[in-house]
């Protein structure tokens, strides 16, 4: 298990697998079908819940769950891409034109943006080379998805065109807090808002300082490109059997943004294998779906539907299944990521668990079946939020 693998041997990949159009997405297709991206999400579904006085629905739950999410699209947006702090474009004071660009090697600058971004918050960072074969054909909202010889990306109501020389990518892992996801699948599961409102800062953030330094930057959160290969790519963990990033140091309890830079930058090391091995044994977040969305059987190189974009060997998550249960409860779930056996607080057990997950499966059955005799992964009491 030690031996070290190369992305493919993680996340095998057909030669016939295309780019993906990101309107044939859960979230796409309900956008396109029913005029709104998500019933749950609107006005008339808050105030149905909330009038049921249950807990973890309430008033002041709602509040603050809408708050914590304030900075992902800007008011009076509905795309991400290219704007407010995914600008394409600087949006700071940047480099003095009489002072030479910053020059080094693609280690020192690595060096660098990884000492930034950790002082912006990032949990992990990761290094690798554009692979347009996970760029979008088209956004969520329809433009298609180009690229030219530009220095910097530039939107119009059609397309976007992506610049060609932006040939590195920093894959970086924003942490969620532990006891917001505990809360799963209630309003004050407050880990994914304010998981969303630091990728955007963020992401502006290392785009800025990279224009600081004489060179061009391209921020995306979950728009432009598909960001779970780019981050197992990037080193940063595998994929699981739950459809989402898994990390040695955080387990799921990441999200993903991206930045394409023409900055030089090194490829960083595959994460340790393991995590896959112990997905095939452990099967948690399958059994606790309510949607029954996620498989229980073994990864397979079709997907269920137009929502999935087959050619990859891995688990595929029934989306369109996902979403129905979302707008059936009135609120986003996150039960996968609360229930996932990765899903802990720091603590030496946990990290000697992890040792043997790395260098063994013999023991993968009998941690998995522990996990939940221990009780991890259940939903906290939303009645106590307020006066922890």
């Amino acid at each position: 298990m030690t031996e070290e693998h190369s992305f493919e041997d993680q996340y095998p990949i057909r030669e016939d697998v295309k780019r993906f159009d990101q309107r044939e997405t859960a979230f796409g297709k309900a956008l396109r079908e029913k005029g709104r991206i998500v019933e749950f999400a609107s006005e008339e579904a808050t105030v149905n819940k909330i009038r049921q006085n249950l807990p973890g629905f309430q008033l002041e739950d709602y509040a603050l769950h809408n708050a914590a999410v304030l900075y992902e699209v800007l008011p009076g947006e509905h795309d991400p891409m290219n704007t407010g702090f995914y600008s394409w474009k600087g949006i700071g004071s940047g480099k003095p034109e009489e002072i030479p660009r910053w020059e080094g090697s693609p280690d020192e600058a690595a060096k660098l943006i990884r000492k930034a971004a950790k002082f912006f918050g990032a949990a992990k960072v990761g290094f690798t080379t554009r692979d347009k074969r996970w760029f979008y054909t088209h956004s969520r909202y329809g433009k298609e998805i180009t690229f030219e010889d530009v220095e910097e990306g530039y939107t119009t109501e059609d397309k976007a065109v992506f610049p060609e020389s932006h040939k590195y990518v920093i894959a970086v892992a924003v942490p969620m807090d532990f006891e917001g996801m505990s809360m799963a699948p209630t309003e004050l599961e407050l880990a994914t808002p304010k998981g969303y409102s630091m990728m955007h800062i963020m992401a502006g953030q290392i785009a800025e300082f990279i224009r600081g330094l004489g060179y061009h930057a391209t921020p995306t959160g979950n728009d432009t490109a598909i960001s779970i290969p780019i981050a197992i790519q990037a080193g940063l963990g595998h994929l699981g059997r739950h459809g989402r990033l898994i990390t040695w140091e955080y387990g799921p309890l990441v999200r993903i943004m991206k930045i394409f830079t023409d900055l030089p930058l090194p490829q960083s090391p595959q994460a340790p294998g393991g995590i896959i091995e112990f997905c095939e044994a452990c099967k948690k977040c399958a059994k606790h779906c309510p949607s029954r969305a996620l498989p229980m059987g073994e990864r397979t190189w079709e997907g269920h539907n137009s929502c999935n974009n087959s050619g990859v060997f891995k688990w595929y998550t029934d989306a369109e299944k996902c979403l129905d249960y979302w707008n059936e409860l009135g609120s986003a779930c996150s039960i996968c990521f609360r229930v996932c056996s990765f899903t802990k607080k720091p603590g030496v057990l946990h990290d000697v668990v992890k040792w043997f997950i790395r260098n063994t499966t013999l023991l993968d059955g009998f941690f998995a079946w522990t996990d939940d005799l221990l009780g991890y992964g259940k939903i906290g009491d939303p009645k106590k939020f307020w006066d922890s």
